[in-house]
């Protein structure tokens, strides 16, 4: 998996950009709903985050 993170002028990570294939496969594999209502967005990055923990891509393990 191939993530770039995006950060701010202080080196904040604001972001992250993974290529479209990955994507296409998280959403499969973690039932994620683009198009579901803007108060899951918390629930979203949370499931996000825990599914790079599991492939071992989270910030500690760049």
């Amino acid at each position: 998996m191939d993530i770039k993170y995006l950060s701010d002028a202080k080196g904040t990570i604001t972001g992250v950009f993974l290529p479209i294939e990955d994507w296409e496969r998280l959403k499969k594999q973690y039932n994620i709903v683009e198009n579901a209502p803007a108060e899951s967005g918390a629930k979203l990055q949370k499931g996000l985050g825990d599914a790079l923990k599991k492939a071992g891509l989270d910030e500690a393990g760049e």
